[in-house]
C-alpha cells in the first residue's frame, strides 16, 4: 500500500515538473518577445525581410524558441514511449487530461490573417489543426483503460464517425469553394486560404471527435450497466 502511494506521489511530482517546464518555456517566449519589441525593433516577432542576418540581440528570442521546440519534442517523445509501454500491457496510454490545454495552440491560426496582410504568407493558417489537441482531455480521461473487445468496438465506431465527419466537411468545403469561385473568393490567394483553413479544421475535428466519441460511448455503456 505504501509503495503504491509513493508511486502515485512520484507520478504527480513528475507531472508537476513537466507542466512547470512548459510554463517556464512559455514565459521565456513571452519575455523574449517583449525584449524584441522593446529593444530590438521587433525582430523575429513581426515578419522580416529575407535573407535573415544574425545579431547578438536576437539570442534571447532564438534561445526561447529553441527551448519551446525542444519541450514539444520532449512531450511527443514522452507520449510515444508511454504509448509503447501501454500497448504492450494491453491498456491505453496514460496521459494527463490537462494536456488538452495544448488545443489552445489552434488559436495561433488566426495569426495567418495578420501575416497574410503584412507579407502575403498563409503558413500560420495551418495551426488551426492544433485544435484537435483538445482531444487529449478525453484521451486522458480514458487513460489506463483495458483494451478489451468492448473498447476496440467503441474505438472503431468512434473513428468511423470522426473520419466520416471530416470527409464530409472537406467535401462540403470543396463544393462551397467551387460555388463561391469568382463571387466571394475572387483571388487565388483567397481560395487557397479557404482550402487550408477548411482542411486544417476538418483534420482537427477528426482528431478531437475520435477521442470524444470513444469517451462518450464507453461511459454510456458503463451507465447502462450500472442501471441494470
Amino acid at each position: 500500500m505504501k509503495k503504491e502511494v509513493k508511486e502515485k506521489e512520484a507520478k504527480k511530482k513528475n507531472v508537476r515538473i513537466i507542466i512547470g517546464m512548459g510554463i517556464v518555456c512559455l514565459l521565456m517566449v513571452i519575455g523574449a518577445s517583449w525584449y524584441a519589441v522593446t529593444f530590438n525593433d521587433s525582430r523575429l516577432v513581426v515578419p522580416m525581410e529575407m535573407p535573415y542576418e544574425f545579431t547578438v540581440r536576437d539570442l534571447p528570442m532564438l534561445i526561447a524558441v529553441g527551448c519551446m521546440v525542444l519541450y514539444l519534442f520532449f512531450l511527443f517523445g514522452l507520449g510515444y514511449v508511454k504509448g509503447k509501454r501501454d500497448a504492450a500491457a494491453r491498456v491505453t496510454r496514460r496521459i494527463n487530461p490537462r494536456f488538452g490545454i495544448m488545443g489552445l495552440m489552434g488559436f495561433l491560426g488566426f495569426m495567418g490573417f495578420w501575416t497574410y496582410s503584412a507579407e502575403g504568407k498563409i503558413a500560420p493558417f495551418f495551426f488551426f489543426i492544433f485544435f484537435g489537441f483538445f482531444g487529449f482531455f478525453y484521451e486522458g480521461k480514458m487513460s489506463n483503460t483495458l483494451k478489451d473487445e468492448r473498447y476496440e468496438e467503441n474505438k472503431c465506431k468512434a473513428q468511423l464517425k470522426a473520419h466520416g465527419f471530416a470527409l464530409d466537411s472537406i467535401f462540403v468545403s470543396l463544393l462551397l469553394l467551387c460555388a463561391a469561385e469568382g463571387r466571394l473568393l475572387k483571388t487565388m490567394d483567397a481560395r487557397l486560404i479557404f482550402l487550408v483553413v477548411a482542411v486544417s479544421c476538418s483534420i482537427a475535428a477528426d482528431i478531437f471527435l475520435g477521442e470524444y466519441l470513444l469517451y462518450r460511448y464507453d461511459h454510456e455503456e458503463l451507465l447502462d450497466e450500472s442501471e441494470e
